[in-house]
């Protein structure tokens, strides 16, 4: 099973690349794009950074909508088909800044990037009804990243290969950072005991986020 690191990056470069060489002994990297809508480091420079550090690791560049208009997915779309990475589309939260765009559906988005030969994906939300699932489903997605995962429950009789569950760790350094996001979390203990579920469900991928604490986030591949 293919284990994904989410990676938030820094406003100092020195401090960003001691982040990527923590985490070099996972699979691959997902890289959200202006979180809860703050200004932050643009994905791609974060992925072109990993990759030359890291080499030909899977990156997912994790893009908001509401803020760009469809010359820029288009744009997005050919920088990473250069630098190898996917792209998973999110509408994203309200801008702290400016106004909002909302010009492109993630459905139309998607369409786009794999109009430029990109690996594209969503996002699909696993606390609503199956019914509402198997039709977020029906994108010409590559993959979804699977919010609101609550344990392998939430994730039985769907698609395994194309879903990659978002799990988040609640450590002692992160606690009062995940009081502000709605979505579950598991404990620290609890950790060892999804992945092995989620491995022996065959699912392909999985994605580890860790908010505030990548110390402990990088010692997850190596227990």
């Amino acid at each position: 099973m293919e284990i994904l690191a989410e990676v938030h990056a820094k406003w100092k470069l020195e401090k960003l690349k001691k982040e990527i060489d923590l985490l070099s002994e996972f699979d691959g990297y997902d890289i959200p794009d202006a979180a809860l809508g703050e200004p932050s480091v643009i994905p791609s420079v974060v992925g072109t950074l990993i990759r030359e550090r890291l080499g030909n690791k899977r990156i997912i560049l994790n893009q908001r909508l509401v803020d760009v208009n469809e010359l820029f997915v288009r744009s997005l779309s050919i920088t990473s088909r250069m630098m190898n990475f996917d792209v998973a589309f999110t509408q994203g939260d309200k801008p702290k800044f400016g106004h909002e765009v909302n010009q492109l559906s993630s459905q139309r988005a998607i369409e786009i990037a794999k109009s430029y030969n990109v690996r594209a994906g969503g996002m699909i939300s696993l606390r609503k009804s199956k019914d509402e699932i198997f039709s977020r489903l029906d994108l010409p997605a590559d993959f979804f990243l699977g919010l609101h995962f609550s344990g392998v429950k939430s994730i039985l009789n769907l698609p395994l290969d194309k879903i990659i569950p978002y799990v988040i760790i609640r450590t002692d350094k992160n606690k009062e950072i995940l009081k502000g996001i709605s979505q579950p979390y598991f404990e620290t203990e609890e950790v060892k005991l999804i992945i092995d579920q989620l491995a022996g469900l065959n699912v392909k991928s999985v994605l580890i986020s860790v908010p505030g604490d990548v110390e402990y986030l990088s010692k997850i591949v190596r227990k």
